[in-house]
């Protein structure tokens, strides 16, 4: 079973106030830092979807239809690729667990469509999930009815879920699920890691 990691790269951080991609910590790209753990845990090459030309020597696809979210991204990521699953995520994730994504890697069942975090409260994390290639129809069809939710895909896909029990006994923090989205976000990010350095 091969799986493709994806790394999605469509928002520009209009409420951070600047680009996702330029975010650097430690004097390191978040892009690149995610990029080395994907290549590390994957053994694959990971894709960068979203724009069209960065200037960075990644392998970039832009979006096959612009402007309708990650569910665009998740598309042309099934489109693209030849693998059996990928594995979709998002671009500002500093803090993302190695030891939680191989054990969702090992847990991965080659006969679900999506295999995706499930919180008690019911929230799920779409852009830190594995998709089956073969969800590609559905994909399309959601797409065409204009419902953009990747949730919905849920609803008739097979579906394996990683419980919140589960996460907390490997990142009890849920730290992986942290996202720079805001100014505050990116301040308290720079915080965290200096905390691991002391």
């Amino acid at each position: 079973m091969i799986i493709q990691p994806v790394i999605l790269i469509g928002g520009k951080g209009k409420r951070l106030g600047k680009d996702k991609v330029f975010l650097s910590f430690e004097n390191t790209l978040l892009l690149e830092r995610t990029y080395r753990l994907f290549k590390e845990s994957f053994k694959e090459e990971p894709l960068f979807i979203g724009r069209g030309v960065l200037p960075f020597p990644y392998k970039i696809i832009p979006d096959s239809i612009p402007g309708i979210g990650p569910i665009g991204g998740l598309l042309t990521a099934l489109t693209y690729t030849n693998k059996d699953f990928i594995f979709l995520a998002a671009c500002d994730m500093p803090f993302i667990n190695k030891n939680l994504l191989s054990y969702m890697k090992n847990m991965l069942n080659r006969n679900v469509d999506i295999y995706i975090p499930y919180f008690d409260n019911g929230m799920i994390e779409p852009l830190f999930a594995f998709y089956n290639r073969r969800l590609i129809s559905l994909v399309k069809e959601q797409i065409k009815i204009e419902d953009y939710k990747l949730r919905s895909l849920l609803n008739t896909a097979s579906v394996q879920f990683l419980s919140e029990s589960k996460i907390e006994s490997i990142d009890p923090d849920f730290l992986t699920f942290f996202n720079v989205n805001t100014k505050s976000d990116f301040e308290k990010a720079q915080e965290l890691l200096s905390d691991k350095v002391r």
